[in-house]
Order: C-alpha cells, then sequence, then structure tokens
C-alpha cells in the first residue's frame, strides 16, 4: 500500500511539474463578422491559435481565413468584447491590394511572435492604450488572461475589421 501511495505521489508530482513548463498556454479565437464593433455581415469567418513557450519569450501563430475576399491584414488588438481598442502585434502585415483566401487553409502558419513584435502601449483608457500596459509577450498573456485580447482581420471593403475574435485560453 505504501508503495502505491508514493507511486501515486511521484505520478501527481511529475504531473505538477509538466504543467507549470507549460503554463504560457495556448490560446485561440473564432473570427467572424458578427464580432466586429460594429458587427459586419460577411461570409468570411476563421480561426487564430497562438501557443507560447514555456519561458514566454516566443510564441507560434496560426492564422486562418475562410471565404476572405481582398484581406489585407491581421493584427493583436488590446480591449475587451465589444470594444476597439488599438493594434498590440502585427500578425500579417498589409497588403493594400489584399489576398483572396478562399481555399488557403490556413492563411499564416508556423509563424512567430517575440518580444520585438510587440508595439508598446501605455496602460489608461486612451485610444492608444491598453487596459494594462503592454512591452513584452509576458505582458501580451496576461492581457489575454484577462479577456482583454482580440484578433482582428482586415479587408479592403471592411478596412477597420471584417471578422473578429477574443482571445481565450484553450
Amino acid at each position: 500500500m505504501r508503495k502505491l501511495i508514493g507511486l501515486m505521489m511521484v505520478v501527481i508530482g511529475s504531473l505538477a511539474i509538466v504543467g507549470m513548463a507549460d503554463a504560457a498556454g495556448t490560446f485561440v479565437a473564432a473570427l467572424s463578422g458578427a464580432n466586429e464593433v460594429p458587427p459586419v455581415d460577411t461570409a468570411t469567418f476563421g480561426r487564430a491559435r497562438i501557443v507560447f513557450n514555456a519561458d514566454d519569450t516566443a510564441a507560434e501563430f496560426q492564422l486562418q481565413v475562410r471565404q476572405g475576399e481582398r484581406i489585407t491584414q491581421g493584427h493583436i488588438h488590446c480591449a475587451p468584447v465589444g470594444v476597439n481598442g488599438p493594434i498590440v502585434a502585427f500578425l500579417a502585415g498589409l497588403n493594400s491590394q489584399g489576398y483572396n483566401v478562399d481555399g488557403i487553409f490556413p492563411w499564416i502558419s508556423g509563424a512567430t511572435l517575440t518580444d520585438t513584435s510587440i508595439i508598446p502601449r501605455t496602460a489608461g483608457t486612451g485610444s492608444d492604450q491598453c487596459p494594462i500596459a503592454i512591452t513584452n509577450l509576458r505582458d501580451l498573456i496576461t492581457l489575454i488572461r484577462g479577456g482583454n485580447a482580440y484578433v482582428n482581420v482586415h479587408s479592403v471593403a471592411n478596412p477597420a475589421g471584417v471578422i473578429r475574435g477574443q482571445l481565450v485560453e484553450r
């Protein structure tokens, strides 16, 4: 019986260590026009996935867009659901003519975010501020976990955003 209890303690301890090593986490967003502020009537939809490494110094992301016409760019913005906020990281840079992404799935895959990807923002309520100060990926994780980060994809027809989704931990 003691051996069994001892073995269980080792397994539980190992699981805790593994969980701590992956503490940064995976975050996803379901992107739709209905989530835009104001809502956009569109057939375009998508998904974003961001996976942070164990020491929060890099994150790999994937951006999937379906039925997108003349998609110009994609970003992470800071703001809660129902509120527009400033860009804190570029996921796909500007192409003013746009891309038609019908049949391309995913649109962007295996791209990396680092601290240098972050557009620094001060804390506050102004149009260029975030709910918390953002200077690095650790701040971005805190922002996401607080419900204050969303992915936004823009198009020629909808330059303010055609699809949007709040990032949540998976």
